[in-house]
Formats: C-alpha cells, sequence, structure tokens
C-alpha cells in the first residue's frame, strides 16, 4: 500500500519496536489490544511492520500517534516488530526503507521531513536496532540514501558483533541463550569457553556453514532462522 499523505502538519517520523520477537505478538491487532488496556484510543503506531515484512496499518494517518509521550505532535509513529538485533528479517528493512522513502519523497516539496529513533526522546532503548544505518540518516535525521539503500548490506552492518574464543558479554549470552533454546547443552554465562565454541561448531555442521567456531552475519542469520 502506497504512502499518503494526511492533512494534518508532519515534521518528524519517529521509529519503534515492540519489544518482543514472540510470534503471537506478531500482529497490529495486538498491539492495538495492549494499547486498549492502557485506556488509549487505538494503538499508538500509524504503522507495524511483520517479520516478514507485511504492513499493517494502525491508527488513522490523521490521527496524532500516542507513542512518543510529549513528542507526539505533528509526527508519524511506526513500529517494527522485535527486540534482539539478530531476530530481525532483511524483509523487515526492506519494507521500512520503501516505506520512509515514500513518505520522504511525499514530503520533499515542503522542506521534508526528519526521521528519529524513540530512544531520541525518551530514556529507552527503542528502537535496538541501528536505524540511522537503516534508513541512512546524516545529520539532524535527514534520509540521505533515499531509494537507493541496500537492504543486504544494512542487515550485515546492523548485525550483531563477530565472536569468538575467549569473547565476553552480553552478545555471548545472547547467543548461549539461543543455543541452549536450540537444545544444545552449554551454560548461560556470557563467557565465550570451549564448551560454547564445540555448540557453535555443531549447529554450524549441522546447518551447512564453514566449521570454525567463529559467530559471524552468517551464522548469527542461521541462529536466527533455526
Amino acid at each position: 500500500m502506497p504512502f499518503s499523505k494526511p492533512d494534518r502538519q508532519v515534521s518528524r517520523v519517529f521509529l519503534h519496536c515492540s519489544a518482543s520477537d514472540r510470534p503471537e505478538h506478531d500482529d497490529i491487532a495486538v498491539m492495538r489490544k495492549w494499547h486498549l488496556a492502557r485506556g488509549w484510543k487505538d494503538v499508538g503506531y500509524h504503522y507495524f511492520i511483520r517479520k516478514t515484512g507485511r504492513l499493517e496499518v494502525g491508527r488513522d494517518i490523521e490521527r496524532t500517534p500516542a507513542a512518543q509521550g510529549g513528542n507526539n505532535t505533528g509526527t508519524i509513529a511506526i513500529c517494527v516488530h522485535g527486540l534482539e538485533k539478530a531476530q530481525f528479517k532483511k524483509a523487515q528493512f526492506r519494507k521500512l526503507i520503501k516505506l520512509c522513502s515514500e513518505i520522504r519523497e511525499a514530503y520533499v516539496p515542503e522542506g521534508g521531513v526528519t526521521f528519529h529513533g524513540h530512544n531520541e526522546v525518551a530514556n529507552k532503548g527503542c528502537p535496538v536496532f541501528d536505524y540511522k544505518t537503516v534508513l541512512g540518516l546524516g545529520d539532524g535525521g535527514v534520509m540521505e540514501g533515499g531509494t537507493n539503500l541496500e537492504p543486504d548490506k544494512v542487515v550485515a552492518e546492523t548485525a550483531m558483533p563477530v565472536l569468538s574464543v575467549t569473547a565476553s558479554g552480553p552478545a555471548v549470552r545472547q547467543l548461549q541463550t539461543r543455543l541452549v533454546a536450540l537444545r544444545y547443552r552449554i551454560t548461560v554465562d556470557g563467557a565465550f569457553g570451549q564448551q560454547t565454541v564445540n555448540a557453535v561448531r555443531k549447529f554450524q555442521e549441522k546447518n551447512g556453514l564453514t566449521v570454525d567456531g567463529v559467530v559471524g552475519a552468517r551464522t548469527w542469520e542461521a541462529l536466527a532462522a533455526a
């Protein structure tokens, strides 16, 4: 569905993530149910992008969103379903780039709009993916890339860090949690030791990847899809 510019004045577009990777939450109807339970008149977002890349319409674009407390007037709110960086899909970035490009082009004659993350106006980590890289944003949130951005390159640039033996920290813990969910018997301790190396090697072998015990972009993507 092509973007239809509202009659109300718009100067900023805000990006959000749903803070969930659960399939049963991957629906604008679920977001609407949550927001109605808070006493809102409707879902707070204008658009919702599912894992498949499907774009769903939420709140009427003519209405002010309820998404960035104190910063809703003159804005459009877009939510991308997801929580963990490695779980976002290329299809979602493709749709986000397409939608934002259409919004950008619609406002070019009027001086344009700027694009921002919810975290710019609130003490939140939302959205968790690198939206500035995804949309090719320059100073002040100006979308410089237009329709020429490459989703595959974006996914690579916003992916989780490359991990190997001796690495430690939250990304390693996330890796280990994912491996445990896939029934590999390892300890989730945030330290990339030999136990984790062995589990990664087994996963790579099973999935036709280079068996080197190093978790790069392809291994992260395979883990997300498994």
